[in-house]
């Protein structure tokens, strides 16, 4: 899309657009996760230990595993998938602990990034870049994980999908890891637009533009979007959408009845601390 039209003037239909609400899981430009640049800038985000912006802080992640392997007391050599799992620091951590690893990604770079670690260091985990709403293994896994909200950021179509999908690929009495945002999580942000000039090599592209950020509410829907807007010095435009659906603890269990798990238990945390009103996350645990 273009905001200057063929004879250089501002093209204000295009504009509208562009600050106007988008309609609940509309469709941006393309999947950042596979564009080259973006996802080279995600995994610095991931493996930034100063920050939570990508994956958690390399200690929480360690203590949660610790915790979430001492709760499950499961055997040594089960069979743990990690979905969503960047460049492999829950999977590295997970066959630390005994498990037969593997990791699924549709980032390219990380899974590339965690292929090298794993060579590296002789761990034999398994690492697939595709998308995980596309898996179909049934009855294998004793483990499945879908940690830091990426439960949080599907259409409520492909969420079920995927739950189904993995609901068949463990084995019974299997456990799925996952943890999901309260409304609390959004507290300091409400809706607002504000712009700025990014120079060469910004978080979304190599090239000078102007970055629009926009953050809406779908309160009936208990969905936030940030959408972010790159315009560049052409007229071209290009849009990115991250959806955030969050869940009180009474949805997260009802979602997970539905398709056919039984709720073991849940936290604040996947590290164990005891939920309260007022938290950001739930970390629960269920069971096929």
């Amino acid at each position: 899309m273009k905001l200057l039209t063929a004879e250089g003037l501002l093209n204000f239909k295009n504009l509208e657009k562009i600050t106007k609400k988008p309609k609940l899981f509309a469709k941006d430009d393309g999947n950042f996760w596979q564009d080259p640049y973006i996802s080279e800038h995600l995994l610095y985000a991931h493996l930034d230990d100063d920050s939570d912006q990508g994956s958690r802080k390399y200690e929480n992640i360690i203590q949660a595993v610790n915790w979430l392997c001492s709760y499950m007391k499961l055997p040594e050599d089960s069979k743990y998938l990690d979905l969503g799992c960047g460049p492999g620091l829950y999977s590295e951590n997970f066959f630390g602990q005994g498990f037969d690893v593997t990791g699924i990604d549709f980032s390219e770079n990380s899974i590339n990034y965690a292929k090298e670690q794993a060579a590296e260091f002789g761990y034999p985990i398994q690492y697939l870049c595709k998308d995980y709403l596309n898996i179909d293994y049934e009855n294998e896994f004793d483990v499945v994980s879908l940690i830091y909200g990426d439960l949080c950021v599907l259409s409520h179509q492909d969420r079920d999908k995927l739950l189904k999908k993995v609901y068949k690929a463990l084995k019974p009495g299997g456990f799925l890891i996952f943890d999901v945002f309260t409304k609390y999580y959004f507290e300091t942000r409400e809706p607002d637009q504000s712009w700025y000039i990014s120079e060469e090599d910004g978080f979304w592209s190599e090239k000078e533009h102007l970055l629009l950020q926009s953050h809406y509410k779908y309160k009936k829907e208990k969905i936030r979007l940030d959408k972010y807007t790159l315009i560049f010095n052409d007229g071209e435009m290009r849009t990115h959408h991250i959806w955030k659906h969050y869940f009180s603890v009474k949805r997260a269990i009802a979602m997970a009845e539905e398709l056919g798990f039984t709720v073991k238990d849940y936290w604040a945390n996947l590290r164990g601390k005891p939920y309260e009103d007022g938290s950001p996350w739930i970390g629960m645990i269920v069971q096929k």
